[in-house]
């Protein structure tokens, strides 16, 4: 909580900052998130010394989820702008043990080509899922950004972003359960877990966004 507090905090005072300039426009966006993490490796280990069960699809299958996107566009010259943002980002793979949350902070250079646009930058993320996923993924993750959009109107516009993760998803003690199989009334194969995670995140979003 300390430290959603200190993101939102700093947030608001690159704001309030902000507002001072002359010709700054806000927006917010809605959007889709397909993502995946990237790299991923892992060993499945059965706890009570049972044979381990086989690995199934949803485990790496991707997962579809939803972002939130508050931003400021600060010109810098006639086609150049400077774009931070504040995103909330549903992440990871399909399996529900694999799926977290972050607020982003995307920090965007964008060039605009007339009813086009791309922007790219760097992005900085807090996880705020759920706090018993806390000793198995990481708090902080940085990536990187690039994405193209076109402006249909002076407000409304349509984007795509594609995301890749530059560090580490998971702990390096990471032990995430797996779900039990179930014959008839019996509980079978059970105490298996995934051990030595490795993975980073990456993601595709398609976004709606209105420009006020």
């Amino acid at each position: 909580m300390k430290k959603i507090t200190l993101l939102s905090s700093i947030l608001i005072a690159l704001c309030c900052s902000l507002s001072h300039g002359q010709g700054i426009g806000y927006g917010f966006k809605l959007g889709a998130n397909v993502s995946q993490i990237n790299s991923f490796s892992f060993d499945i280990v059965n706890t009570a010394g049972d044979t381990p069960r086989e690995a199934f699809d949803i485990l790496e299958n991707s997962n579809l989820g939803f972002a939130i996107t508050f931003f400021a566009e600060i010109p810098i010259s006639e086609r150049l702008a400077f774009q931070p943002e504040f995103m909330f980002s549903s992440q990871g793979n399909k399996f529900e043990g694999l799926r977290y949350e972050y607020l982003q902070l995307p920090l965007a250079l964008k060039v605009n080509l007339n009813k086009f646009f791309i922007n790219l930058g760097p992005q900085a993320g807090l996880k705020v899922s759920a706090f018993e996923q806390s000793d198995d993924f990481k708090s902080f993750e940085f990536s990187g950004f690039g994405g193209l959009g076109y402006q249909f109107t002076d407000n409304i516009f349509a984007e795509v972003r594609y995301t890749i993760g530059f560090s580490e998803v998971f702990e390096d003690d990471a032990v995430i359960e797996l779900p039990k199989f179930i014959s008839g009334s019996n509980e079978t194969n059970v105490d298996n877990v995934l051990t030595n995670l490795s993975g980073k995140n990456s993601y595709v979003t398609i976004s709606i966004g209105y420009r006020l």
